[in-house]
């Protein structure tokens, strides 16, 4: 038997997927996500990314390096509903990388292959100090970028979260 997916997940890929299964708390009236929830589920993805490929995530960015990362621009097209237990599979590339920025394409998947939602998320690195203002991707972090990116080009098919274990 495998393991239950609780509520986050990742496989780090590349590309990454985060998994989330679907609580009661992230529906509506109507028994399904409410619409606001994808964007906490679009940027808790890209989060998970900055964790797992940047290697902080946006708190220990800011604690640590005096840095951000805020998001610049979103979007998102829904393609079908998400009920509560559904399990969330979010495969996260990069489809650009600018001097300052990032442009994050998310595809949302059900555990069963159904495409939820497709989004695009655009960061970009700032210092917050004196006043915030953006700065440029450093080379290290541009290099390690570039890695996932062509990893994420191999041609795997990822995206579809395995099936949850409803035993547990």
């Amino acid at each position: 038997m495998s393991k239950p997916i609780e509520l986050n997940d990742v496989d780090p890929g590349p590309p990454l997927v985060y998994k989330r299964r679907i609580g009661w708390n992230d529906s509506d009236t109507a028994r399904i996500a409410n619409t606001a929830r994808f964007i906490d589920f679009a940027m808790t993805a890209v989060e998970s990314w900055y964790r797992h490929v940047w290697g902080r995530d946006w708190h220990a960015m800011h604690l640590d390096l005096d840095m951000g990362s805020p998001c610049v621009h979103a979007e998102i097209d829904f393609q079908s509903p998400l009920e509560p237990g559904d399990l969330l599979g979010i495969t996260v590339r990069v489809e650009r990388m600018r001097e300052s920025s990032l442009t994050f394409a998310l595809d949302g998947r059900r555990h069963d292959g159904t495409p939820c939602f497709r989004a695009r998320y655009v960061t970009t690195l700032v210092a917050m100090q004196p006043r915030m203002h953006a700065v440029p991707i450093p080379p290290s972090q541009r290099a390690r970028i570039e890695t996932y990116m062509a990893g994420c080009s191999t041609g795997e098919t990822a995206g579809t979260a395995r099936a949850p274990d409803r035993t547990g």
